[in-house]
């Protein structure tokens, strides 16, 4: 890579095999350079990830001085530096806005990413018609009725989430917490207690530009609770039933979308979506939100993303809308016209993903396939034993390999209508685990 080039600078590699950001930045002639841990720039290596045109190793990039550090070092000239995973999404604006480069923009206060506890607090203050889950930061979740959730302030990809239903299982759920060590190493820097609110859960795609939410897709979700003693994944409890007692806590795994147009989709979701961008004052870029549609009726918004979202939902975006998500995130970036608008809802086929964790899905799936069903397996990558790993690397690795390195690989489901779709998907994901259907 020539040194004075304006590159494209990624903060953190995705986890799901994609790199959409890289793609996007060779389709404009820049080049795109890939800031990450050694141990992890090491692992997309035996994974047999296909290189950046430049990759930065750095100890902690999380902290945005050692990735101003590397950059100079390295003689890197960013035209626009994003963050690949939700690690490290507030180093990513961090260090742009230092070096004034977008997401930064001349003349606008810099965006601080908020973690989850500071969401909410913005939510309550300037959006208080959005409903949230009653939660507390005081570290003991004083107010939060049971069953609730615990869960890092500064994690991702559901690391460190727990269900508890009683004081026992909290205090459980707390020490397991601290046990575990946030992606690349390191300590969460807080914990949330909310509230366990029982109903559909759904996650919303889209691109920001000049403060105005483009929705693409929304996504109802396949959620599994896996015990943290290990064994097979369960349901959701429902409102029937509640949490089965004594079970002790239990981590979420989001493991299954159905992609639906934001016409069929709720619309109060796309509407959530906006006012959790005022409230948060995210004006331009991808952004993803969680929200549960609760069985007494109420759309409560659970958390936010200002990034690409991981998972494969990049290419089941652009298989069910036709919209190439990462191409719309750097054009609002980088000020280019047109305006990225979401594209049109398409008319045809419905598409849904699942990951597997378990052969007998993938299994089931290959079943389902020779049945004649439109089910396709995308096998992961052979991941390496652990045995395998580089002693100094195995700690940094760690929570990257309990939460990313179990998908075998996923399974992609196509559709004439979405309850044809949403059967398909709990078809593949019943064996070996039981997954409540909304």
């Amino acid at each position: 890579m020539t040194a004075s080039a304006p590159a494209l600078v990624q903060l953190g590699a995705t986890r799901d095999g994609l790199d959409p950001y890289r793609d996007a930045a060779a389709a404009r002639g820049l080049p795109a350079v890939l800031v990450e841990t050694p141990a992890y720039l090491a692992w997309r290596g035996r994974l047999g990830r296909a290189p950046f045109d430049d990759e930065i190793a750095v100890r902690q990039p999380h902290d945005p001085a050692q990735v101003l550090a590397a950059l100079r070092d390295a003689a890197v000239r960013p035209a626009v530096l994003l963050a690949g995973f939700e690690r490290y999404a507030a180093a990513a604006f961090d260090a742009a806005a230092t070096l004034s480069v977008p997401p930064a923009l001349p003349g606008r206060p810099p965006f601080r990413a908020p973690d989850k506890a500071r969401q909410r607090a913005l939510l309550t203050a300037l959006a208080p018609q959005v409903r949230q889950p009653r939660h507390s930061t005081d570290g003991q979740g004083a107010g939060v009725p049971y069953p609730r959730v615990v869960k890092p302030v500064d994690g991702g990809g559901g690391l460190g989430v727990h269900l508890v239903e009683d004081e026992r299982e909290d205090h459980r759920a707390r020490r397991l917490l601290a046990r575990t060590a946030n992606y690349g190493g390191g300590p969460f820097t807080g914990v949330l207690t909310e509230e366990y609110v029982s109903g559909t859960e759904y996650s919303v795609q889209g691109v920001a530009h000049d403060g105005r939410a483009h929705v693409l897709s929304v996504c109802e979700k396949i959620v599994l609770l896996e015990p943290e003693t290990g064994g097979a994944p369960g349901p959701e409890p429902g409102p029937e039933t509640g949490p089965e007692p004594g079970r002790g806590p239990r981590g979420f795994r989001e493991a299954g979308h159905l992609m639906l147009p934001p016409s069929a989709a709720d619309p109060g979701l796309c509407a959530l979506a906006q006012r959790a961008l005022t409230a948060t004052g995210y004006r331009d870029g991808p952004f993803h939100l969680d929200a549960v549609a609760a069985h007494d009726g109420g759309l409560y918004f659970l958390e936010m993303g200002y990034r690409l979202s991981g998972g494969g939902l990049v290419a089941l975006v652009e298989r069910a809308v036709g919209a190439r998500w990462a191409d719309l995130a750097l054009a609002a970036h980088l000020g280019e016209e047109p305006v990225p608008h979401a594209p049109r809802d398409r008319g045809g086929a419905f598409y849904g993903q699942l990951a597997c964790t378990h052969p007998g899905q993938v299994h089931r799936a290959g079943e389902l396939a020779r049945a004649g069903a439109r089910v396709t397996v995308l096998p992961a990558a052979p991941v390496p034993p652990e045995a395998s790993l580089d002693p100094a690397h195995a700690a940094v690795l760690a929570s990257d390999r309990k939460r990313h390195a179990a998908v075998l690989g996923r399974v992609v489901v196509r559709g004439e209508d979405p309850d044809a779709v949403r059967r398909l998907l709990t078809d593949c994901a019943t064996l070996p685990t039981r997954v409540s259907a909304p």
